[in-house]
């Protein structure tokens, strides 16, 4: 059976395994990946990085809530920034680190983890999400510093050698011989599916008790393994499709009805609990715009095929969340709403110095004010339908509408439609009587200003 085909694409798909229950439904490798052997999965790594964390965790060598900075004072510069020194580890599982972009990627000649700790920071930790791939790579290091052991070594030890992954899979390494613990795994397609059945197995309560005799260190492990593929983090300012627009737990992504483990060109393992469904993808989406949401929707047009369309929610990340259809015209693609919003959101903020030169922001139910220098801007919102504003420097009409998330923060998404097509994302969240921004921007001309985090102090 070909639930999957590679003939439905205009990518090379390199091969295609779907599990449901112990029935093996497809397990195909196409084209020059026909004989088999070791892929690159690129960010399927991380969510391994965030295994091994997670093992640390259930053996009591580190809390989630230790602060990273602990564990690397020989990277810590002479006065450290307060928000690098309030990081914790769950900061950087889930992506709320204090800097809008993978710190390495700033300078790849020096030291790629001692990067991490030297770069200015750009924002309050554990506030918004916004993608980091030094994140993972700082946590390799961790593990490594912890153990002694590679993250693959020490994940072998305590089960991947149990469960038959391959003895020839490896990470590979930053110039400077730290595991690229976000992108570096390379392995085969089977060691994937071999790993997503030990973790059904830990999500669902129904691991091996004789193969893995201490019971104790499996339940907290297994506890651990529950929480990661869980809803942490709103995505939706972030995401470029719709399934990456459902948010994010411990290096695992949500998506529509299941969680996925995601590496970039289209190497995915994607988990439906509820149906008791697997897939394992590998294939090369890079040359083809939008190609992995073709590829995950191929995906889930198989899963309903196996198991009805009654079978699943076509959710969010929560049970009861939607997904919106006026968002889903967004460049996010969609938004998870059903959220009730934040009250202590509202209010006036001081804006901390900034390059925009945003001196302060107020919010309330119907609109958000920012202050310039030398003017205003207010995005009026709806609710359940976009409300209409002008922008007062160019007298384009402006439609907005929030939703709320279910990690507290606030989407509003502004539609730019006249003589300019465009549009603004924000994202806010509020805490300890300060407040987060994040802004992205999507049309050319206007707004240039509008782009970058925002932090403010309640006036």
């Amino acid at each position: 059976m070909q639930l999957i085909r590679p003939s439905s694409f205009p990518f090379p798909l390199h091969s295609v395994t779907v599990l449901h229950g112990d029935t093996l439904l497809q397990d195909d490798r196409f084209g020059v990946c026909a004989a088999g052997g070791p892929h690159r999965m690129f960010s399927i790594s991380k969510s391994f990085t965030s295994l091994a964390i997670g093992a640390l965790a259930a053996e009591g060598r580190l809390s989630l809530r230790d602060t990273i900075a602990s564990f690397f004072p020989e990277y810590m510069p002479e006065q450290p920034h307060p928000w690098l020194t309030q990081m914790t580890i769950e900061d950087l599982l889930t992506m709320r680190t204090c800097y809008k972009s993978t710190t390495y990627k700033l300078d790849m000649r020096a030291h790629w983890v001692a990067s991490f700790f030297r770069t200015p920071p750009d924002h309050r930790p554990g506030q918004l999400f916004r993608y980091d791939t030094s994140a993972s790579h700082t946590l390799a290091a961790l593990v490594r510093k912890l153990t002694g052991q590679t993250v693959l070594d020490y994940l072998r030890a305590l089960y991947l050698d149990a469960i038959g992954f391959s003895r020839e899979a490896y990470f590979l390494t930053d110039p400077f011989g730290c595991e690229l613990g976000g992108s570096g795994l390379v392995c085969t397609p089977e060691d994937l599916l071999k790993t997503a059945v030990f973790l059904r197995s830990l999500y669902n309560g129904t691991w091996d008790r004789t193969a893995f005799p201490d019971h104790a260190f499996m339940e907290r492990y297994a506890e651990y393994v529950r929480s990661a593929m869980s809803y942490h983090v709103s995505t939706v300012q972030e995401g470029k499709t719709l399934d990456e627009c459902m948010g994010y737990g411990y290096m695992f992504w949500r998506i529509r009805d299941g969680v996925m483990m995601y590496g970039m060109g289209g190497q995915y393992v994607v988990f439906y609990p509820e149906q008791d469904l697997l897939f394992v993808t590998t294939a090369d989406t890079q040359a083809v715009q939008g190609g992995g949401q073709l590829l995950l929707d191929a995906i889930r047009s198989a899963a309903v095929s196996v198991c009805g369309e009654e079978a699943f929610r076509s959710g969010g990340a929560d049970a009861g969340a939607e997904v919106s259809g006026a968002a889903g015209a967004s460049d996010a693609g969609a938004a998870v709403c059903g959220a009730s919003v934040d009250p202590s959101l509202y209010g006036t903020y001081r804006l901390a110095p900034n390059a925009a030169g945003f001196t302060g922001l107020s919010i309330d139910d119907t609109a958000l004010r920012i202050d310039a220098e030398q003017t205003s801007y207010s995005f009026l919102y709806g609710r359940n339908t976009p409300v209409r504003s002008v922008d007062p420097l160019c007298g384009q009409p402006l439609f907005g509408q929030a939703y709320p998330q279910p990690d507290g923060s606030l989407y509003l998404y502004v539609q730019i439609v006249g003589d300019y097509v465009g549009s603004l994302h924000f994202l806010l969240r509020a805490s300890d009587g300060c407040i987060t921004l994040s802004i992205r921007r999507f049309e050319e001309t206007l707004f240039p200003a509008f782009d970058g985090f925002f932090e403010g102090t309640r006036a």
